[in-house]
This record gives C-alpha cells, structure tokens and sequence, in this order.
C-alpha cells in the first residue's frame, strides 16, 4: 500500500514497469521501465487534443497513474525506489497463497489426514519451531512460521504424497515440481552474494514455478465464483429432477450417477474459467534477478528490521503514553531517548579507550550503564548454567575452577559407577576423559563454516538426551 499511495498506482499495478493486469499471473519480464516523467508530458497534450490512440495515453489511463512525490527528485529514479520486499512478498504472500492451494489439492486427492500426521510428527531441531496444529488451523501465519514453513513443506508435501494411484502420478509429480521451483527459488533468493550462475539458476526456477502453477487453478477461487457455480448447479440439478420424474424408475440411478458426473465436470470448467492468478505478489518476484544485477543482495534490504523495530520505536511509547495525542508523545520520547543515548555511547567508547575523561563523567556513565544495556535489544536465547565460552573440557574447566584434573576425573568416576546405567558408564581411563564422546554430553557446539563465507562460522547445537524428553516434544538424539 505505500506503493500505491506514494507513485501513485493502482492497487494491482506494478510499481517498477508497466506490465498489463490481465499479464500478472505470468513470469514476463519484457515490458518497459515506468517513466513518470513520460507520463506528466503526455497527459496535458492528450486532454487538450482529446485523442486515444496514442499508446501510452492509453496505458496512463488503463493504469490509474497520478501524482508520484518522488517525480521531481534530482537524481531519483522513482522506478528504483521500490525494493524486494521478502517478508510480505514470498513469506506471507506466495508461501501463504500456495497453503492454500495446497489445503485444496490435498483434500481433493484424499491426502489431507496423511499430511496432519507428518505436520505433527516433525521432531524438533536446531532453530526450527515445532508446529503445535496442522497447517489449516492457522488463522494468522506469522514471519517466524512462514520460515519454519519453507524448511519442511517440500519434505512433509512428498510423505503425504506417497504412493499416488494410477491416475494421481501425474497431478502429483506437477504439485511437487511447483512447490519444489517456489522453495528452492526462495532459498537462492536470500544468498548474501550472487554470481552470474545463481541469478540463471533463479530465473529457471520462477520459470518452472510458472509453467507448474496451473496444477493448483481450479484452487484459486474467489468467494463470487463459489456462488456463481453453486447458483449453477442449482438451477441444473432443478431442471434434472423434473426430467428424472418422467423417467422409469430402472434408469433413474444410471442417470443420477451420470448427471453427478456432468456437475463435476461443469464445475471444473467454470472454476478454471474463472480462476486466475493475476495478482500483484504472483509477479513482483520477476525483479528480483534485475535487482540483483544492478542493486546487490537481497537480504539487504529486507523489512523484517523495521517490522521488528515497531516494538520499541512504537509499541513501548503508545503504552507508556496517556492515549491523547498518541503519535506526538511517542515520537518526542523515542527522539528524547536517542538523543541522550548517543552521546552516552560515544562517552562509553571514548572510556573503552582509557581517553581522559572527567571524574563526573565516568562516575555518570558508571550509574547509567545499565540504562543502556537495558536500552539496548534484548537477543533472547537459551544459557546453560555455568555456561563459559573458554571452557570447552575438562582441562579448561579443572584451569578456571582450581581442582586438579585427578579429582574431577575421580568423582566423574564416582558419579557414573553410582548414578548411570551400566551402558552409559563413563571410561574409566584418564586419556578419554579429556574428550568424551557426543554421546555422554547433552549438548555439543560446533562451529560450522557459513555457507558462502571464508571467516565466519555458525554454531550448530546437537543434543543427546537418551529416553529422555527434550522441550516434551520427544527425545532427541542428534
């Protein structure tokens, strides 16, 4: 909607080119930059000649375009000025349009209690929520659940698919191409750097996305194509009952299953007559590969920051406020509050630094040095107690603590002869205490390269808890 409010568009227009509505639902990717200065020219030279075959007076007025505030800009290319948006144009777009077209396939083929099942089997892992209900119980899909969605849609969509009978190996194959082209173009779409190779691999992919898409058509109906087949078959099954009357009793139920038969396949045409995939989300991906030719990576310029920040630039000032001018008192709070923290952090760095600074002001910044941290975002996550980033063994642990290795060695003896089952019984040889196996630890870090870095790695948490319960969700043995 900013989009439309601020170029001043239609609410189904592309703000990047001049792509016509009814070519939406396609991957084209031919059609011209918009050219609002183009469109200011033209517009006062067609009303005062009155004439309508110019094409691009045509396409102004097809397209609603008004006033765009970015226009007179120096040096602002208005069509550049929209960027990607991942989160409200994949996540919770495409990704929840094609559950909803997945609900349809799935129920039409039989297959929807098989997929609940695996839903709800999945074990819980490193960075992935558990899902607490089937997927059509959702009323409302949040950025967190639409990512955890794109991990395990193609794994549980191809369980539950399984075993497809004569007729479904071909619908089928078609619903997990499309799915696997959305996924995987998702996926190479959050890269943080591209080469030529990857962005040819992303057009491939939304090519094939596009050219499966029509397995799920007859699922994307409008609550007005429901009543106009329902008002349909109505009238049809009307007219049938007073032929079925007139007819003998022996041929009645052969006519009934035929005419049950016609109403599948009418409704099957009007469905897909009407069906449609022509809206704005369905092709704003096609500018993803331009963009990262001329822009960089996407990731960069993902909204999820500004949709976290409404929490403390909006959120904590509207409750804190009296509610009467709302809006003034939360932006002179939030402007006071950033106004005295950056001095604070600069006096902060500057001490860091053993700079010469006044008595006062180390003792100000001594008292107020939990207001920042508290200030500061809040990362929530998970610490086990006498956690410490230098002790990573026992030999680390008997240096911090000040206990010779032989007495800690002895008690861990002591304390598994005792406390654990034979199987589970630590070695009693010195030597393999230095480093036990992942079996004897509940939880191991290990640092794993990031994909497409050379310095920086990922802590990947695997955990071993035998029969025991990890977050009740079952047991879990990486």
């Amino acid at each position: 909607m900013e989009n439309v409010a601020l170029h001043g568009l239609k609410t189904n227009a592309c703000p990047k080119c001049e792509l016509p509505t009814h070519e939406l639902g396609t991957n084209a990717r031919s059609h011209r930059t918009r050219d609002y200065a183009r469109y200011k020219r033209y517009k006062p030279e067609n009303e005062n000649s009155g004439s309508e075959s110019d094409d691009d007076h045509i396409m102004c007025d097809n397209r609603g375009i008004g006033q765009n505030v970015f226009h007179c800009l120096d040096r602002v290319s208005a069509s550049d000025l929209s960027k990607p948006n991942m989160l409200h144009t994949i996540y919770l777009g495409l990704f929840k349009h094609m559950m909803d077209w997945i609900e349809g396939f799935l129920k039409k083929h039989g297959r929807l209690q098989a997929f609940d099942n695996v839903w709800k089997a999945l074990p819980p892992y490193q960075r992935f929520l558990v899902p607490k209900k089937p997927d059509h119980e959702v009323t409302q899909w949040q950025r967190k659940e639409m990512r955890n969605l794109g991990r395990c849609i193609l794994g549980v969509l191809t369980v539950a698919l399984r075993q497809p009978g004569g007729a479904q190996v071909i619908p089928f194959k078609r619903a997990l191409g499309c799915v696997r082209a959305l996924v995987d173009f998702n996926m190479m779409a959050e890269y943080q750097s591209h080469t030529s190779d990857t962005i040819v691999y992303m057009e491939d992919l939304l090519d094939q996305f596009h050219k499966l898409k029509d397995i799920f058509l007859e699922f994307r109906v409008t609550k007005r194509t429901h009543d106009k087949v329902d008002k349909k078959r109505k009238e049809i099954r009307r007219q049938r009952a007073l032929v079925i009357e007139r007819v003998a009793p022996s041929l009645r139920r052969r006519m009934r299953d035929h005419n049950c038969q016609e109403e599948n396949d009418l409704r099957l045409n009007l469905v897909r007559g009407k069906s449609h995939f022509t809206f704005i989300k369905m092709h704003l991906p096609s500018h993803l590969c331009d963009h990262i030719r001329q822009f960089g990576n996407i990731p960069m310029y993902s909204t999820e920051i500004g949709e976290l920040a409404h929490k403390t630039q909006i959120k904590h000032g509207w409750h804190q406020s009296n509610k009467n001018d709302a809006a003034h008192q939360i932006v002179h709070s939030y402007g006071r509050q950033h106004a005295i923290r950056m001095p604070l952090l600069n006096l902060e760095s500057l001490k860091c630094h053993d700079a010469d600074l006044a008595g006062d002001v180390l003792h100000h910044l001594d008292r107020t040095a939990s207001t920042v941290i508290a200030a500061a975002p809040v990362v929530r996550r998970r610490v086990l107690k006498g956690h410490r980033e230098d002790v990573s063994h026992v030999v680390d642990f008997s240096r911090i603590s000040g206990v010779s290795r032989e007495i800690i060695y002895r008690e861990l003896i002591r304390y598994s002869r005792h406390n654990l089952p034979a199987v589970h019984h630590l070695p009693e040889d010195h030597a393999m205490l230095r480093s036990p196996p992942v079996e004897l630890l509940t939880q191991l870090e290990i640092p794993v390269l990031a994909f497409q870095e050379a310095n920086v790695y990922q802590i990947h948490r695997a955990r071993s808890t035998g029969d025991l319960h990890f977050r009740n969700q079952g047991s879990r043995n990486d």
